[in-house]
């Protein structure tokens, strides 16, 4: 029977209409859909440990379990670093907020020279602003809280959900054998065994970097005599993750942090110390690190950074560079999708046919 083929119109509106209707899903399915995607990525990290346990003669339940455990432990030996960090940073705040407001004098008094405004009326200026401000304070408090019961219920049900991924990984892989008629199982395989790769590269690659980093931080910030020099560190490393837009928001936090105790120049220093580590990072360490394991070009790194921050803020922000190599390794199989495999890497496709992982095993969700 021949197909009929439709005109481009009507195939351009089916795509644009596909991808609206993507989207939508994303935005509405937000609360299930980011758990799920990191879940995701906990897990691929996390399975070689399962697996060698499993070797062990551990059950599986008792691996992914003990492995969940472990992961639970080296996310609370963080929180601990960064809370006590923080309890000293909490403990100076009089400190700061008597410099903040010494600061701030030498400002106004700056104001009243150069652009002839009196103290009297720059206060009248900024008690307006207070008024409009204290209004929603009680609101304020109530949506932190709600922030940190809601990151908290985040937390625990991506660990659930890696557990139960870990568990029944080898159902979920059965499955997807079943969807697929037996004449794609070939380039389902590779598809699988590609994104487990790559993903597992890109997560265990990314910590590797930000302990690096982290330590190179605050030796960095130590070396200077810069108070909360840890706390700086970590969180510089920390926000490092974001790709490209992260590492300047970190400075500027950091230098604004360092301005509240310390002098002006020292604050230059810190920010341009933190970007000369970035920059170090991102063309010795990062490289050798990731070596060639996710290959998407600047440009569609930073198109889908935004489009992530976008559609789900900030996990979005986390998300997008997985997300994009899992969609160049299935468009690298399908043959008439090829050309955006090319446009999101940043080399060009030799041939037709996609490079694929020589990792041979009989089941390949438990290698």
């Amino acid at each position: 029977m021949n197909q009929v083929k439709l005109p481009f119109n009507a195939r351009l509106a089916y795509t644009l209409l596909c991808i609206i209707l993507i989207i939508y899903v994303a935005r509405l399915g937000h609360e299930l859909i980011i758990p799920l995607a990191f879940a995701m990525l906990v897990s691929i990290m996390l399975l070689p440990m399962a697996n060698q346990l499993e070797k062990w003669r551990f059950s599986r339940g008792l691996a992914a379990f003990t492995v969940i455990f472990l992961f639970v432990i080296m996310l609370l030996g963080i929180l601990l670093l960064l809370a006590a960090q923080m309890g000293s940073f909490v403990a100076d705040f009089p400190q700061l907020q008597q410099q903040l407001l010494t600061s701030l004098n030498s400002l106004q008094q700056w104001i009243n020279v150069k652009f002839h405004i009196d103290t009297a009326r720059q206060m009248d200026y900024l008690e307006q602003m207070a008024m409009g401000t204290l209004g929603s304070a009680t609101g304020f408090i109530s949506s932190t809280l709600l922030s940190l019961s809601s990151l908290l219920i985040f937390v625990i049900f991506v660990l659930l959900y890696s557990f139960f991924l870990l568990l029944y990984r080898s159902l979920i892989f059965t499955f997807l054998i079943r969807l697929f008629r037996e004449k794609h199982r070939d380039k389902l395989l590779d598809v699988v065994m590609q994104t487990r790769y790559i993903i597992k590269g890109y997560v265990s690659g990314l910590m590797i970097e930000m302990l690096v980093v982290a330590v190179v931080n605050c030796a960095m910030l130590w070396i200077f005599g810069v108070k909360y020099a840890t706390l700086l560190g970590i969180m510089a490393a920390l926000f490092n993750l974001i790709p490209y837009l992260g590492i300047y928001v970190a400075t500027i936090i950091c230098m604004l942090l360092t301005l509240t105790n310390s002098s002006l120049a020292a604050s230059i220093q810190v920010g341009a110390g933190l970007l000369l580590v970035h920059f170090l990072d991102s063309n010795i360490l990062l490289p050798r690190i990731m070596g060639s394991k996710v290959k998407i070009n600047a440009l569609v790194t930073i198109l889908g950074v935004v489009s992530g921050n976008l559609i789900w803020g900030v996990p979005g922000m986390f998300l997008a560079i997985p997300f994009i190599a899992i969609l160049k390794i299935v468009f690298e199989h399908i043959e008439y999708m090829q050309p955006w495999a090319l446009l999101l890497g940043d080399v060009t496709l030799k041939s037709k046919k996609a490079p694929v992982i020589e990792e041979k095993g009989p089941d390949p969700v438990s290698e």
